[in-house]
């Protein structure tokens, strides 16, 4: 039987609780396909290989999510289960970002430029009958 790599699971948990995030801000999806969601619940299936089929199921008004796997389509077996509701709330994990282009970095850059434009004083605008 294949070992699970719990970190592609844990990796594939994270990448599909930032779906959930921008599933809610999309309209639902229109006709077949591999993601369906009632309001409450979204549903995800993928391929993991080797015969294995993956379904992610998210509660979004629980915040919450579990993994479920079947092998050759026998069976369904949970794989993981947990509250994403703190994991929305991280600004960053495993971030391979450039330096200097981090979230923590960018939101520092962004509030220093917010800071300068605050007291920067916009130039005078030339008076009526001013020609230079």
């Amino acid at each position: 039987m294949a070992r699970i790599d719990w970190k592609t699971v844990m990796a594939s948990m994270g990448g599909t609780a930032l779906v959930v995030v921008l599933l809610q801000a999309l309209p639902p999806a229109r006709g077949g396909g591999s993601t369906d969601n009632n309001g409450d619940l979204i549903a995800v299936t993928g391929e993991y290989g080797n015969g294995t089929s993956v379904l992610y199921v998210i509660d979004t008004k629980k915040r919450q999510m579990a993994v479920y796997r079947s092998l050759n389509g026998n069976g369904v077996q949970l794989v993981a289960a947990r509250r994403i509701r703190r994991d929305l709330d991280l600004m960053s994990f495993h971030d391979n970002s450039p330096e200097g282009f981090s979230p923590m970095d960018l939101e520092k850059q962004f509030e220093e430029f917010r800071q300068k434009a605050k007291t920067e004083v916009p130039p005078k605008p030339p008076e009526k009958g001013d020609d230079g």
